[in-house]
């Protein structure tokens, strides 16, 4: 019987920590098996069934599109399930009814269900043959929203897409964000594997497919053999995208209506392009244009935390997730439009990441850099990041409070921006100080 989230999280692992240091291959067509989510699903009586389901996968921008879709239909008056992940602090917050994650008490319950026929696979399963998280928790994910009645389920998909756990959903719809090389070893070598692995979530069972803006070079619309297919460029698009200090402006055209001035708290113009597909597949789902007001009201208070989020003004204070150099560079990108403007950073990066390529990138655009770590953390943090900071900029500072943290940051003379990035425990973190919740992120 379990009794805490710690040992419903255990349960969720259990397959895979048993077997991994047994799996000797790195293809998912060879580790992957989706058929044991499948079984999991059948022994609870399939929960599945009957229910309706939007399956999201891509390289970039999955989530968040996901994330856009869900918000939408639930501005329309559906009542949505959303699957994500990972999650920032607490598990619960992968799944989700209308922005309101699963409590503990439902997550512990749920799980409890699933002990029995967990364990009756688990029996016959070779070595290095194991049950995948992502299948586990969609079983939970799926008897949840059958319990509560949606009307349909956004399910971002893993890293792939054909053999990803949450392929053995009968999903009428599908949709592709940017795909790219990435995940070579499980998922390539090439990108034409790539591209097969994230459009084998497009089944007999699909009646509405959705490709989001790729590279010119990828010829996906060839690999779809489908006549309805939808595409950005030709049935949807932004334009007029203008990525601004209080986030970012656009219009979107569609296959029946152009909503103009859609604003985002979000920074970047890629958001513009997911937010595009996402109007299109709920436009669909609707079955007619979507009031231009509704889609406003949707997306100025969109909530997708620790993605190059806004969580205030007069200083404008945005948090970021990066943890090493790339992910540090892109954040930089998107503070293109913030150039004479005076920026604080403060980062708290555990020692076991790239604290040092975070460091050095944030160093380049900011006037003061202070280090931190969360308040709460199991995570060691490095010693010398104060010292490498000061090396690279003269204004560096240190504290072990990120509250403490934040009010140096707004201490700094004519401060315009202050840059949170780190782990997602300091994320979750800052939330908390500007009395943000990650349990409930709104529609």
């Amino acid at each position: 019987m379990l009794k805490t989230m710690k040992e419903a999280e255990d349960l969720i692992y259990k397959s895979y920590l048993r077997a991994i240091n047994n799996i000797i291959e790195t293809d998912d067509a060879l580790v992957k098996k989706p058929n044991l989510t499948r079984e999991l699903l059948n022994l609870l009586n399939d929960p599945d069934n009957g229910q309706k389901f939007i399956l999201v996968t891509g390289s970039k921008g999955k989530g968040s599109t996901a994330r856009c879709i869900s918000s939408l239909l639930g501005y329309l008056g559906f009542k949505v399930g959303l699957f994500t992940s990972p999650h920032l602090v607490n598990f619960n917050e992968r799944i989700r009814i209308n922005g309101v994650a699963i409590s503990d008490q439902d997550f512990i319950r749920l799980s409890n269900k699933v002990v029995e026929p967990f364990h009756k696979i688990e029996k016959r399963l070779s070595s290095s043959e194991y049950q995948g998280p992502i299948g586990i928790s969609l079983a939970i994910a799926a008897m949840y929203f059958k319990e509560n009645k949606t009307d349909i389920n956004v399910i971002e998909c893993g890293r792939g897409g054909k053999f990803d756990d949450t392929n053995i959903l009968n999903n009428e719809w599908a949709v592709i964000t940017p795909i790219m090389e990435e995940h070579i070893t499980q998922l390539g070598p090439t990108i034409d594997d790539i591209i097969s692995h994230k459009l084998g979530i497009i089944k007999p069972a699909t009646k509405y497919v959705y490709i989001s803006k790729q590279d010119e070079l990828l010829n996906i619309k060839a690999e779809i053999k489908m006549n309805n297919a939808s595409y950005y460029g030709e049935d949807f698009r932004s334009s007029n995208v203008e990525v601004r200090s209080d986030g970012t402006l656009f219009d979107v055209k569609t296959k029946k209506w152009t909503y103009a001035h859609i604003k985002l708290p979000l920074l970047g113009g890629f958001h513009a392009i997911n937010v595009a597909t996402a109007i299109q597949v709920c436009e669909d789902f609707n079955q007619k244009p979507i009031n231009n007001q509704t889609v406003n009201r949707c997306f100025s208070s969109l909530n997708w935390p620790g993605r190059c989020e806004i969580i205030d003004y007069n200083p404008t204070v945005i948090i970021d997730g990066a943890i090493n150099e790339k992910t540090a560079k892109y954040v930089q990108e998107l503070l293109d439009h913030f150039k004479g403007k005076t920026i604080v950073s403060i980062v708290g990066v555990p020692a076991n990441k790239d604290y040092k390529g975070v460091i050095k990138v944030v160093s380049q655009f900011s006037k003061k850099v202070i280090i931190t770590k969360p308040d709460i953390s199991h995570l060691i943090f490095p010693t010398d990041a104060k010292e490498f900071a000061e090396s690279l900029l003269i204004e560096a500072n240190e504290t072990d409070l990120l509250a403490e943290a934040v009010q140096l940051a707004k201490a700094q003379q004519s401060v315009d921006v202050i840059l949170i990035v780190g782990t997602q425990t300091l994320i979750a973190n800052a939330k908390r100080i500007w009395g943000q919740t990650l349990l409930d992120i709104g529609l």
